[in-house]
């Protein structure tokens, strides 16, 4: 049954809408919660040259939002056109929007904040020895009064959305509002390090963040110490594009966004381009479907980003995205092979703690051993035959200079340079390897290394375009569906250039003429049909470096060291020794760690030393 129709508005004739409700219409773009009515008011203080910032929230800011500065302040004649719309100090014309450098610049928000709350302006410049107050009450000015007031400016925002019920009832609870609010904080005292920031709520005190600390010490105060500590310093410049910041190890990743902060120009940003620069760096070092930690802040010639898009300011546009974020990219990725990706024992042993304690007995040895009725099987490579197929990293991209090495960096060369590699090893159910340190021990898994390095090996030659090959003398002969036969058909130039060499056998049978050299006793059925699984889900082979990766990936996940592998002490030192040659060895590239790390305050701590 179909709806009824509308009745047709006739007679009614077009009129302009009162100022009171364009603005109250206007706020749906620029107000949409308490958080919003956060950040617009301390980019202004912000703006207005502030080194201190107090926000004051009650009922999650819904009931209460103030901020109060320690800025320039406001003249009589400028709080008398705070809350009109497309009133700013901070462009006059069109050509100013080429070249914006402050934070707010469209004039919207004070109007849209005032038409749907009670606010008010309390302002003084220090040239002044009264200061002025300006109240409006839903979009109804009151007169510029003469008043007391300290240097700066304190905006009141009360009883947000009274007069919209609407809007009002699609607010969240109190803490969820307040948690949007704290995040807008967190953001604005990470992007603007020299500027002092405290919040309350309900006259408790959630954030203090003084002026005189660097973004390091920001990140500890804001979200702890473990995370600062482990965190990796990043620093790229090239003419006026410079990034700096710091990234952490791919475990400190979550399934959501909370604690990955972009910031351009000191503007708090969420954007596509630099969440795709972010998936790119940690690609490789971090599984699928988890958000890396990382705090990163670009500058950038006004000139060459467009932030007039959206009127809440959250989204920009680059002129040359191409080049920037191949530039990007290259940094963080150096960066983040530089973080201590290891699996940290402690953390073990707390959650074996948790789990009802962790009690070393001398019966334990069968956790150490295969399950007996789990099918392994048993080789016995020769270590040259570990060693012919493992090859050093490429070198470090060109042009970019390391910055000075952290603690954690300086202890993890001094482990790589007191190599450790003379052993003995001990190989645990013939899939992890057990090596000493000089502070602790660490265990290894062999197939996620090996893997790691063949991948390596494989990705180097690639990009020289010198992938080697192995043309067998017997073509060995794979069964595919007609469908999958035609889709590798369209693909035998792209799937050749990595050194997969196929011709067609048949209408339903392809043979495989030749894989890449450095695999080591390489499944050829497997290689083929991990490869037509790459192709269905792309629809083809294009040159995207995400797609061949993936190919890699499965490539040499197939040919590598398995867990089940028998290695005598030769082969051992063999893969330890040419996986330290790598940029990074931590993870496989399915970002699974190699390695789990215990030092000597571990087991001093689970056999209750300390």
């Amino acid at each position: 049954m179909s709806q009824p129709r509308p009745a047709p508005l006739v007679g009614l004739r077009i009129a302009e809408l009162p100022e009171v409700v364009r603005n109250q219409i206007a706020a749906g773009e620029v107000v949409e919660r308490p958080a919003s009515v956060v950040k617009e008011l301390v980019e202004n203080a912000v703006d207005a040259g502030a080194t201190s910032v107090r926000v004051d929230l009650e009922e999650g800011g819904i009931q209460l939002v103030r901020v109060v500065d320690n800025g320039t302040g406001m003249a009589r004649e400028d709080v008398a056109l705070a809350f009109h719309p497309h009133a700013t100090s901070k462009l006059s014309t069109l050509e100013d929007l080429d070249h914006i450098a402050s934070l707010g610049f469209r004039g919207e928000a004070l109007a849209s904040i005032g038409a749907v709350s009670r606010a008010r302006i309390l302002t003084r410049t220090k040239d002044s020895d009264i200061g002025w107050s300006l109240v409006n009450e839903g979009g109804n000015l009151g007169p510029v009064l003469e008043s007391g007031a300290p240097l700066g400016t304190s905006i009141e925002v009360r009883d947000l959305f009274y007069n919209t019920p609407a809007r009002r009832r699609f607010l969240k609870r109190k803490e969820a509002e307040l948690a949007r609010c704290l995040d807008v904080l967190q953001r604005m005292a990470l992007a603007h390090v020299g500027v002092g920031f405290v919040a309350t709520h309900d006259g408790r005190r959630l954030l203090d963040v003084e002026a005189s600390m660097d973004l390091a010490a920001r990140v500890r105060r804001l979200f702890g110490a473990e995370l600062a500590d482990a965190l990796e310093p990043v620093a790229m410049e090239q003419g006026s594009l410079k990034l700096v910041g710091l990234v952490a190890p791919p475990r400190f990743a979550r399934r959501d966004a909370l604690r990955q902060m972009w910031f351009l120009n000191g503007r708090p940003l969420k954007d596509r381009l630099l969440t795709r620069v972010l998936k790119e760096g940690y690609r490789g070092f971090l599984v699928e479907g988890r958000q890396p930690a990382a705090f990163l802040a670009l500058s950038l010639d006004p000139d060459q980003v467009d932030v007039n898009v959206h009127p809440t300011k959250s989204e920009v546009r680059f002129r040359d995205e191409r080049r920037l974020f191949g530039l990007l990219v290259t940094a963080l990725r150096a960066a983040v092979a530089r973080t201590d990706i290891a699996t940290p024992g402690d953390r073990m042993l707390e959650s074996a703690e948790r789990r009802g304690g962790w009690v070393p007995r001398p019966s334990a040895g069968t956790a150490w051993l295969p399950d007996p009725g789990a099918e392994t099987r048993v080789r016995e490579p020769s270590a040259a035959g570990v060693d012919r197929y493992l090859d050093a990293a490429p070198e470090p991209p060109p042009g970019y200079a390391l910055p000075a090495a952290s603690p954690l960096e300086q202890a993890e060369r001094h482990w790589k340079q007191g190599q450790g590699f003379e052993g003995p090893f001990l190989q645990v159910a013939r899939t992890y390897i057990v090596r000493a340190l000089p502070d602790g021990f660490e265990v290894v898994d062999q197939h996620a290394l090996h893997e790691r390095l063949t991948y390596e090996g494989l990705r180097a030659e690639l990009q020289k375009g010198q992938v080697a090959v192995q043309r067998r003398l017997v073509p060995e002969i794979v069964e595919l569906a007609r469908d999958e036969v035609a889709l590798v058909e369209q693909n035998l130039a792209g799937l050749a250039r990595l050194g997969i060499e196929l011709s067609i056998f048949g209408t339903a049978e392809v043979a495989v003429q030749g894989l890449p050299a450095r695999l080591r006793n390489p499944d050829a059925a497997g290689i083929v049909r991990d490869a037509v699984g790459v192709l269905k889900e792309r629809g083809r082979l294009p040159e995207a470096d995400e797609v061949l990766e993936e190919l890699l990936h499965r490539t040499a996940c197939r040919s590598s060291v398995m867990a089940g592998d028998s290695l005598d002490q030769s082969a051992m030192r063999a893969l330890l020794e040419r996986a330290s040659e790598l940029e990074s060895d931590q993870t496989c590239p399915h970002a699974r760690p190699t390695r789990v790390r215990f030092t000597l305050a571990d087991l001093e701590k689970a056999f209750h030393r300390r």
